[in-house]
């Protein structure tokens, strides 16, 4: 774990004299599997909120880093849409390449971060609660030269913070509770970015070298 943690904090420096490993950003595309209706619960005081979303949509940005062939850092920050509910979060992630073959990686991690929950009904009144995100997250990614495809399926455990309730008429108070927001659900992104490793680079100046340098000598004999 220390040279673990040791690396993560040399990788800020590392990457900026030396360049990451591989690199990718690129837009995300998901949606909440369980439980089919969100949240799991509220406060009995608002329960007409409980289970009120369906066929949300979760759209971001997802960024990755690779330190080498079998770690990365990556960070979404996503916004989820569906009738009558809204949110948005961001984490920062630590992930482990457990396979890389033919351009398709294995990886699995998790990650820490901040979001903010919303759910209205106009015969309620409004539910928001910011939250401590905590996710955890395994996955495939397939590369091109500059492009790559990933997909992935997370768990969150939104834990929350100091959730407030507005009620029909205008009033903002303190919440009774937040509720239970854990969730699972696909996640899909598209990269633009560098997936090509620092190694198949210096193979392909190596193979370059030779190439420029086998037709030019002298044979002696």
């Amino acid at each position: 774990m220390l040279p673990i943690l040791a690396m993560l904090l040399a990788a800020p420096a590392q990457a900026a004299t030396e360049g990451p490993w591989m690199w990718g950003v690129g837009g995300t595309l998901g949606t909440i599997v369980y439980p089919g209706r969100f949240p799991l619960s509220v406060p009995a005081a608002y329960s007409e909120l409980e289970g009120t979303v369906r066929g949300d949509v979760i759209l971001g940005l997802h960024g990755v880093m690779y330190l080498n062939g079998d770690h990365r850092l990556g960070s979404h920050l996503d916004a989820g849409v569906a009738n009558g509910f809204s949110s948005v979060s961001w984490t920062l992630e630590y992930e482990r390449i457990f396979l890389r073959d033919s351009g398709v990686h294995l990886f699995g991690g998790g990650g820490l971060g901040f979001g903010s929950y919303k759910l209205t009904d106009d015969t309620v009144g409004t539910l928001r609660t910011p939250t401590y995100e905590l996710r955890a997250q395994v996955g495939a990614l397939y590369k091109q030269k500059v492009t790559a495809e990933e997909l992935i399926i997370f768990a969150k455990l939104p834990i929350n913070g100091n959730p407030t309730f507005t009620g029909l008429d205008g009033e903002k108070v303190d919440a009774e509770g937040g509720g239970n927001w854990l969730h699972f659900g696909l996640q899909a992104t598209v990269y633009y970015g560098d997936f090509v490793s620092k190694k198949g680079k210096k193979k392909g100046k190596n193979k370059n070298n030779k190439k420029s340098s086998g037709g030019g000598g002298t044979r002696s004999l």
